[in-house]
């Protein structure tokens, strides 16, 4: 049965310790009301810069929660204490953590879009840039235990099953893919390049390799993997399949 609205306890939502300085909480307007997830809370006027400030604390806050817990045994209560707001005011954001998990990981996408338009853009010639990303790897397998990665594969392998997310983990992966190909067709348009094979199977064969050395480090441990050393061993080989021109590379 659903509670009334008492708007003694309501009045008590606007209560929210938060870690950035910088965000001021504005009032919620008494009488102004939306229903969440079958709760009665006051609706917030607040600008849309407070806003988004508010929903990246949100994942600022869910982010360390996943990484600590991994995402199968995190709570939408660990993200609330993690957050330090009320429960009420995660749920006009997100009303699942599948949902906010979905955000992180739109966000460090856009985040690694960024970071290779940058790496294309500053790079002296093509295969600079690839050996930069693979350096860039070798230092994500140094600092798993501080990452999203354990929770991302733990979220995709758990539900592969799932047909929404099997379809999320595909287009995940042709983004990630599609990275790598633009790398590629850059390089041969330089004239750097002269592959051995298609460009799409080159790119496949370099992503599963990597993909593979890191789920390797996160079972077994970096050190126990030898990850670094596996990354570079895998550089001539790459060369090789590339066509690499050692005078432009």
């Amino acid at each position: 049965m659903q509670p009334e609205y008492n708007p003694n306890t309501t009045q008590k939502i606007p209560n929210l310790p938060c870690k950035m300085n910088h965000v001021s909480f504005i009032l919620m307007t008494h009488g102004s009301f939306i229903s969440v997830r079958k709760d009665i809370v006051m609706s917030p006027k607040i600008s849309d810069e407070v806003k988004e400030q508010r929903r990246q604390q949100i994942l600022d806050a869910a982010e360390q929660v996943f990484i600590r817990t991994g995402y199968e045994l995190a709570t939408m209560k660990n993200i609330v204490e993690e957050a330090e707001m009320s429960r009420g005011w995660i749920y006009l954001y997100f009303q699942t953590k599948e949902e906010i998990f979905e955000a992180l990981i739109a966000k460090h996408e856009q985040e690694n879009e960024y970071m290779f338009s940058q790496l294309l853009a500053s790079s002296p010639s093509i295969w600079a840039a690839l050996d930069r990303l693979l350096t860039e790897q070798k230092k994500a397998m140094n600092t798993l235990e501080n990452s999203l990665a354990s929770a991302y594969y733990e979220y995709f392998l758990s539900g592969y099953r799932d047909k929404d997310r099997r379809i999320r983990l595909i287009r995940h992966y042709d983004a990630a893919l599609g990275n790598i190909i633009r790398l590629i067709e850059a390089g041969i348009a330089k004239g750097e390049f002269r592959p051995t094979l298609p460009t799409q199977l080159i790119g496949k064969i370099m992503t599963s390799n990597l993909e593979g050395i890191m789920s390797l480090a996160m079972a077994v441990g970096t050190a126990q993997a030898e990850a670094a050393a596996q990354i570079d061993a895998l550089i001539p080989y790459f060369k090789l399949l590339l066509g690499i021109n050692e005078q432009a590379g």
